[in-house]
Order: C-alpha cells, then sequence, then structure tokens
C-alpha cells in the first residue's frame, strides 16, 4: 500500500479512488481555514497572534500567518493549549538547548495519540506486513512513548511487535532476534548499525526483510554502511515530538519520505528572509500540524534545515518528500563567522571506519575537536591505534569546514581509541557535539 492510499482514505473516506495533488491542496487550505478559527476560539496565544487574520483564500496566503517557534511553547505554554485539561491523555517535556532550566511542554489528548498510531500503521506498512516480526529498538516502557505508540501501531496492521526497548548489549539483542523470529527492526541509525556490525563478526545467522530509522537524523552514507553489513532494504523516517512523532517516511524507491499531508503541512524557508522556498533549495523546516486537537502548531520551526524533493517520486504518489534533513540547528559549531560543522557531517566520514560503533564529538576551548572512537574488538585482535587515529583524521579533513580551520591553525584534532566487545552509549538520546 501506498502512504496516499491510506490518506485517501483518511481524508474521503473511501469516497475517492486517487488522490491528486489538487485534492490535497484544496484540503490543506480547508483545514488551514478551520485551524485559524479554531484556534482563535480556544487559545489565547493565537487569539492574541491571529487578530489581524481571517479566511485564507489559497495555500499561497500562508505566509500571512507568523511563523512560531519554540520560544512560543517556552514562554506561552498553556496558553497554546485549546482544550480542556481533562481532555489532555499525554504531557511531554522536552529540555531545550541554550535555555537553562526551561522545558517545552507539549501537550496531547487521546485522539491525537490515536493519529500518531494510525500512521505508524500505514507508514510501517511500506516495509513490513501481515505476519512480520518487527523488534522496537526505542524506549518502549513509558505508556504511549514512541516505542509504544509504534507497537500499537504494528497491532493494526497485525505485524507482531517485540518491544525491546534501547540497545543494552549485543548478545542479549542478538538473541532476542533469534529467539523471536524478527525480520524487520525499527531504531536509531547508529545503534541498529552497531547491531549490525556485532552480528557479521559474530556470524551469526540472522537475515533481516527491512529495517526503519528513525529517532535521530541520519546521514545518507550510514545508510548504505546499515544496507551494506545487513544486505536489506532500509528506510527512513522523520517526526519531532511536537509534531506528535510520525511526519515522513520513505517508500521502496528511496527518493525522499512522503509526508503525512492529511495531518501534517511543510514548508521550507529562507532562513533570513523566511520566504518561501522553491523544492530542492534548503532552508529552514516549517511544520503545521493541521488535525491536533490539543495544541496545535502552525508554522513552527522545527529546528531543522533541509529541502522539499522537487518532482513527482517514481511511485507516482502526489505527496510531497521532504529530502534527508541536512543538519539541526541548535547542534552546529561555528568556526567562524560563515563555516560550521555538525554532526551528520562528522558520522558520515567517521563510520567508514571499519568495525566503529559509536563515537563521541566533543568541542574543547572552541579550538579542539577531540574525537573518541568505540572500535568492536570481539577477539582481542592486534590493536592499531595509530592507523586508526590517522585514518579518522584523513576522513575528517573530507569535511571542507574542517580543514580548511585545521589548515589555518584554528582547530586542532585529538583522537582516541576505545576497544570494547560491548555496546558503549556515549550519549543520551539523540548524537550531538559537545561542547562548552
Amino acid at each position: 500500500m501506498r502512504l496516499d492510499d491510506w490518506i485517501d482514505k483518511k481524508i474521503f473516506d473511501n469516497e475517492k479512488v486517487k488522490l491528486t495533488r489538487e485534492d490535497l491542496d484544496n484540503y490543506q487550505l480547508e483545514r488551514l481555514n478551520y485551524l485559524i478559527e479554531y484556534t482563535k476560539k480556544n487559545s489565547p496565544f493565537y487569539r492574541r497572534l491571529y487578530k489581524d487574520i481571517d479566511k485564507l483564500n489559497s495555500l499561497d496566503e500562508i505566509t500571512k500567518l507568523p511563523i512560531t517557534n519554540k520560544y512560543d511553547i517556552l514562554e506561552c505554554d498553556k496558553k497554546m493549549v485549546c482544550v480542556s485539561q481533562s481532555e489532555i491523555s499525554r504531557i511531554v517535556s522536552l529540555k531545550t538547548s541554550g535555555t537553562t532550566g526551561k522545558c517545552k511542554t507539549i501537550y496531547f489528548t487521546e485522539e491525537d495519540q490515536d493519529l500518531t498510531i494510525d500512521f505508524f500503521g500505514a507508514g510501517i506498512s511500506l516495509l513490513a506486513q501481515k505476519g512480520d516480526t518487527m523488534m522496537i529498538l526505542l524506549p518502549c516502557e513509558r505508556e504511549n512513548g514512541v516505542g509504544d505508540l509504534i507497537r500499537k501501531g504494528l497491532h493494526n496492521i497485525e505485524v507482531k511487535p517485540v518491544p525491546y526497548g534501547l540497545l543494552d548489549t549485543f548478545e542479549d539483542c542478538a538473541n532476542a532476534i533469534i529467539e523471536n523470529n524478527v525480520n524487520c527492526i525499527v531504531g536509531m541509525p547508529v545503534e541498529i548499525l552497531a547491531l549490525g556490525r556485532y552480528i557479521k563478526e559474530k556470524h551469526l545467522n540472522i537475515k533481516l526483510k527491512s529495517i526503519l530509522l528513525s529517532a535521530d537524523m541520519v546521514s545518507r552514507e550510514i545508510v548504505d554502511e546499515i544496507k551494506d553489513v545487513y544486505d536489506c532494504e532500509v528506510f527512513n523516517h522523520f517526526g519531532i515530538t511536537e509534531a506528535g512523532l510520525g511526519c515522513a517516511v520513505e517508500c521502496s524507491y528511496h527518493t525522499g519520505m512522503h509526508i503525512r499531508e492529511n495531518d501534517i503541512l511543510m514548508e521550507v524557508v529562507d532562513p533570513v528572509t523566511k520566504e518561501p522556498l522553491e523544492d530542492g533549495k534548503v532552508g529552514k523546516v516549517l511544520l503545521t500540524t493541521l488535525t491536533r486537537a490539543a495544541m496545535p502548531l502552525i508554522r513552527y520551526e522545527t529546528g531543522d534545515i533541509g529541502a522539499l524533493v522537487p518532482g513527482t517520486c517514481p511511485c507516482g504518489s502526489p505527496l510531497k518528500r521532504l529530502d534527508y534533513i541536512d543538519y539541526r540547528e541548535a547542534n552546529v559549531f561555528y568556526l567562524d563567522d560563515d563555516s560550521f560543522i555538525n554532526i551528520k557531517d562528522i558520522d558520515g566520514n567517521l563510520f567508514k571506519i571499519k568495525n566503529l560503533i559509536n563515537c563521541r564529538i566533543e568541542i574543547q576551548d572552541k579550538s579542539k575537536l577531540n574525537i573518541k572512537l568505540a572500535i568492536l574488538d570481539l577477539n582481542n585482535d592486534k590493536r592499531e591505534d595509530d592507523l586508526l587515529i590517522s585514518k579518522a583524521k584523513e576522513l575528517l579533513l573530507n569535511i571542507e569546514a574542517i580543514k580548511k580551520a585545521v589548515d589555518t591553525n584554528r582547530l586542532k584534532i585529538d583522537v582516541e581509541v576505545e576497544y570494547t566487545d560491548k555496546w558503549l552509549n556515549y550519549y543520551m538520546g539523540k548524537r550531538k557535539i559537545i561542547y562548552d
């Protein structure tokens, strides 16, 4: 099933037989106008923000609506909420980088979460079908957390869930895959790659059908490494907590992530002027939650820099597609006024190193790039630190901003190697550049 088949049924209740771009545009304009009235009626924040705004006559007029961001959530909090406290079924607090002691608080109704469960089922049906078994390598312990919502979505499409949780030990996880006849996995990219390198080194009889990467940004290079180590199809997913976790997912043509356009309207705007950019141009990713009841977000800055894919997907879907995210604004380190480094570029180069399972990236005193490599070593092989260190530095110098800073003596690189037969998690949550 294509994602637009599911969206067709959601929008038109089986009355349509083929969704068109015109259908989607008309639907989104209708939902936007409803959303303006709904939020003005129920939210003090939006009532003030939209006091001079009424009906939009076309989607192009969305630029009349002010852009919102994390600071609006931090400062306004419950003033953005559109339902009574009794209707709130889940509250999520997110730490915000650069804002000491403050968290973004996001509110959901049960119906909001049901929409995500439904999308997870539809999205995963692109890579797993009835009778398959999928391991969930994401937090599963909290009710209505990401792992639990995926579990519920899998039940909807009759795929057996194995809610494992985050990777802890390679042996236990691999045994769980074998014992449960797992043939699909969803999880974070680096953890899945590390597990795959362990499986390959141990020559375990594990053959997967498909993998879904989620919950963290990924580079094309890491996707290629994952494909190589598992020899299976790998799909990419984009989602953020503020939008209800699920936003876009690849189809089998892998030419961009199809956006969940019945629930999400996505834009890309110029980082400076905030003017809309044509498809293919890289800018700030904004999204609007078209069907959220508790805390709608309208033209919300996700903090991600990326682009929409131009043209139509070879699968024939009319849905817009989000390309791989370039980087997150909150996690770049500027080497000078116009050049910076980000973790996606560093990961994309370093994970070409054989048996690298994790790396810690730290900037010290604004002039030293400290890299710690975790190398899988199951047999206490001959350790070639100098060779690995030299290789890591060589790969890092493929990044233009780093090479320029090193060549001008503004940045020094220090590499440390740690050998292990265990999974080493250098981060709590998403991977990031650590700096003081």
